[in-house]
């Protein structure tokens, strides 16, 4: 999957990189494998794994008409 922006700042960041770094979750996010529906409405849960070969999984929303991505949260499969 591509997306033309994944935003990073400091409020999304501060959940998200609770038990994954921010440059894990961008990796992961650049190498998607999987994305299905989450159970709240405009956000999808995203599988996949980073350079180094950690499985995460990664709740973000959905902007633009998924060309960007907005981590929520993340963790280690």
């Amino acid at each position: 999957m591509r997306f033309e922006k994944i935003e990073c700042d400091e409020f999304n960041l501060e959940h998200a990189t609770r038990r994954a770094s921010a440059t894990e979750i961008e990796q992961a996010i650049t190498n998607a494998e999987q994305m299905l529906r989450h159970r709240v409405s405009g956000r999808r849960l995203i599988r996949a794994r980073t350079n180094g070969g950690r499985r995460l999984a990664i709740v973000a929303e959905l902007k633009d008409n998924g060309r960007r991505v907005r981590p929520i949260t993340a963790w280690e499969e």
